[in-house]
């Protein structure tokens, strides 16, 4: 895993890869730094007492609750020996150290999080947590989103390892810069919570990475655990020193939050004209995906930015730039400018002469390419029928959000070999299904929607026509394979009749479209254990479903 801020080993003017205060190191640190090499010749203070007592003040807690690192980095890895935890639970995407520290010889799970929720952590982590994790590690803001985790949803996920016997490790580095601390931050709750240890660092907040000094917040049973884990000097003059000195600087955060607020801003503007898709951020960097090759990019113009595609979780064409100072972004933004005229000058749309016949092989041709551009790779069994959906709709984010059970595609093609009817929420689902090829097979699509008489007793029960559809699906024979487009009240009826025990469909097409309810219904769908197709989040439509069922009808057609 490559991390930011390697300017070893290119030409770099401009470095946005790493994230630390734009303001700079404080003018008292560097006064400190240069006044310590006259300590050098002697041992550090193996307690660190000036430097604890700051802190302490800093933080408002007792000097017995802290713990010094040589970074944060060296206190992950202390965490993780004192704790000696049988699995580790991480979300993803999130910082690569997380993981580095988990190596040291204990089983790791990874809860990944989703970009339609802009990789933002949901109540869902709460049905990870149980007895079988030993520790979990959050970032608050994560890195590489930037985005903070809902003061209610911290406490509840504290709670649940309370109750589970997990240490919750919080990695609250970013969280002063965000100057939203007193809301977001667990430590005046640390009493409530004893299994909760807080890690923070001097690295971003003063701008010193080459210092490396960071503590741990926690309680003094823990503290003395942690300590037994770290060499006896592992804080130098120029750390305690340094760190000292950084903590009287309190006017510094304020300046720097603000100007962090107003800089952020622009770079989201900055972005979002140059075609790039953001994501929210509270933090003092930004997450987003371009097109664009931008890594080599702004190489070439000495300007490093942090290619996030190694992150677990995301892939080729993710970048993260950090918010720099006002003069810095404005040459980034120059420097942006630039290249995406030159991108547009060589890659103008074109006019091609393609016939009738070859215009969809052309448009899979296209599909192609712009999905190797943007470094996605579909897996194998999959690539039909999430390319015939991106064609239809013409949308990339499908590439993101379809979602298969296990063996899915092999499971519905096997179904329709047998002669599997189909049944749909919509007549224009209906409409686009290629009877022809179905019916090859023994199959026939449905749709009940139309039905007078369906409708008087959806009317009469108070129901929607889709649920009752569902049931009078059910009552065919053979397998049924049910593709819901628009309705998520079908998905749900599903459910109930699967709850209930009085029906299992043989597969499930989720791809509902809309706002209510949609999302959940999906989920409910997924849990099941039904084989299925879902399309996660609010997009989908009758013509996403009718183009699941044909990408499945056109392998088999074609195959034989």
């Amino acid at each position: 895993m490559e991390h930011g801020g390697d300017i070893y080993r290119r030409r770099v003017e401009l470095d946005f890869s790493v994230n630390i205060n734009p303001l700079g190191m404080p003018e008292s640190v560097r006064r400190a730094l240069c006044a310590a090499v006259e300590k050098s010749v002697c041992y550090p203070d193996i307690r660190a007492g000036k430097l604890r007592r700051a802190a302490a003040d800093w933080c408002g807690v007792a000097e017995e609750e802290l713990v010094f690192g040589n970074g944060a980095s060296e206190l992950f890895l202390a965490v993780v020996h004192a704790v000696r935890p049988k699995k580790i639970l991480i979300p993803v995407p999130s910082f690569y150290g997380y993981e580095h520290a988990a190596a040291a010889g204990c089983e790791t799970e990874f809860y990944p999080m989703r970009p339609e929720e802009g990789f933002r952590l949901t109540e869902r982590i709460l049905e990870r947590i149980n007895e079988t994790v030993s520790l979990l590690f959050l970032a608050n803001p994560n890195n590489p989103t930037g985005a903070l985790v809902e003061p209610e949803l911290m406490e509840r996920i504290a709670a649940k390892c309370l109750a589970c016997g997990v240490t919750l490790v919080v990695d609250e580095c970013f969280l002063e810069l965000t100057g939203k601390e007193d809301t977001y931050s667990l430590k005046k709750k640390r009493a409530e919570y004893p299994n909760v240890i807080l890690i923070r660092a001097f690295t971003k907040l003063f701008a010193m990475p080459g210092v490396r000094l960071g503590y741990a917040v926690c309680g003094e049973k823990t503290a003395v655990r942690l300590r037994a884990q770290l060499p006896e000097w592992n804080l130098s003059v120029f750390a305690q020193e340094a760190g000292t000195a950084a903590l009287g600087e309190r006017m510094y955060v304020e300046r720097a939050v603000a100007c962090i607020v107003e800089q952020r801003r622009y770079l989201e503007g900055v972005l979002r004209e140059n075609g790039c898709t953001v994501y929210p951020s509270d933090a003092c960097y930004l997450l987003f995906t371009s097109p664009l090759l931008l890594y080599e990019l702004f190489l070439e113009r000495g300007i490093l930015i942090r290619d996030c595609g190694n992150f677990r979780g995301l892939r080729q064409g993710f970048y993260r730039i950090a918010v720099k100072s006002p003069e810095e972004n404005r040459r980034f933004a120059a420097a942006f400018s630039e290249l995406a005229g030159k991108e547009a000058d060589t890659g103008a749309a074109r006019l091609e002469y393609v016939l009738p016949k070859d215009i969809e092989r052309r448009s899979f041709e296209i599909i192609k390419t712009e999905l190797s551009r943007r470094g996605i790779v579909l897996p194998p069994e999959q690539e039909a029928v999430t390319m015939r959906v991106i064609h239809t709709s013409a949308d990339f984010s499908y590439a993101d959000t379809m979602t298969y059970t296990g063996n899915a595609v092999a499971e519905a093609k096997r179904l329709l070999l047998q002669g599997a009817h189909i049944v749909t929420d919509t007549n224009m689902a209906l409409s686009g299904i290629h009877k022809k090829t179905l019916e090859s097979f023994g199959g026939k699509a449905h749709c009940f929607m139309a039905d007078e008489e369906l409708a008087a007793e959806a009317k009469r029960r108070g129901t929607t026509r889709a649920a009752v559809c569902m049931e009078r699906a059910a009552a065919l024979k053979g397998p049924v394979i049910f593709a819901v487009g628009n309705a998520p009240t079908a998905l749900v009826k599903l459910c109930e009749m699967m709850e209930a025990g009085v029906y299992r469909p043989a597969f499930v097409i989720g791809v509902p479209v809309g706002f209510v309810n949609v999302e959940a219904a999906k989920e409910m769908i997924l849990r099941t254990g039904v084989p299925c197709i879902v399309n996660r989040g609010r997009k989908g439509g009758s013509n996403v479903a009718a183009a699941v069922c044909n990408a499945l009808l056109y392998e088999l057609r074609d195959r034989g």
